[in-house]
């Protein structure tokens, strides 16, 4: 597996490319296509979705417009976020945006190596993307996790109990998968059993 991690915007949020022997994904589609310059990949099978805030789904019209044979999916719990500037919490930054884009039901998703880990709290619908091929272990954690800490949960939707409790199940995993969260750097679930405070509480 192959993994191109690409920042964008204020908030600095990742969208990742991944290539498995499953197919070509787009994760978070959050960079809008033209800033891509000359990363922009030949083909995508997938977008998939950690949830629905406008950081991470900015540019997903754009994306499923480019490749429209890929398929875009996201938790139903954050269906609503595609349509309602509130919870999407564009409103409480910039400026009320809403898309046309309609995904498919994430935990429909049936692909080898591929595990959708249902994890709300930082919104009703967040999920984690377990990919397994081989001896790599690799997963994107949107804002559920990050490196050395873990995503907010006070904005509309959200829920510290639950968040907890979804970072709890994932200190559960092996510690040799790689984290790639939705801002900040990569780390490693052995690393955060060491550093991150949420997995000591």
């Amino acid at each position: 597996m192959t993994v191109k991690t690409i920042p964008f915007g204020p908030l600095a949020s990742n969208m990742y490319l991944l290539s498995t022997d499953s197919g070509c994904f787009l994760i978070d589609p959050s960079v809008p296509y033209e800033h891509m310059g000359d990363d922009i990949p030949s083909k995508i099978d997938y977008i998939l979705i950690t949830h629905g805030h406008f950081d991470h789904i900015y540019a997903v019209d754009e994306w499923a417009g480019k490749f429209p044979q890929a398929k875009v999916y996201c938790s139903p719990k954050d269906f609503i976020c595609f349509e309602d500037p509130s919870y999407n919490c564009s409103v409480d930054f910039f400026e009320s945006v809403t898309y046309s884009t309609r995904p498919l039901d994430v935990n429909n998703l049936k692909l080898e190596g591929l595990t959708v880990l249902n994890t709300p709290g930082h919104s009703p619908g967040s999920v984690c993307f377990l990919f397994e091929q081989g001896e790599q272990k690799i997963m994107f954690t949107g804002d559920t996790l990050f490196a050395g800490s873990v995503g907010r949960s006070d904005l509309n939707g959200g829920d510290e109990k639950q968040l907890l409790s979804s970072v709890t199940s994932l200190k559960t995993l092996n510690p040799d998968v790689i984290v790639y969260p939705g801002h900040g750097p990569s780390s490693t679930i052995k690393r955060e059993l060491v550093i991150n405070p949420f997995f000591n509480l």
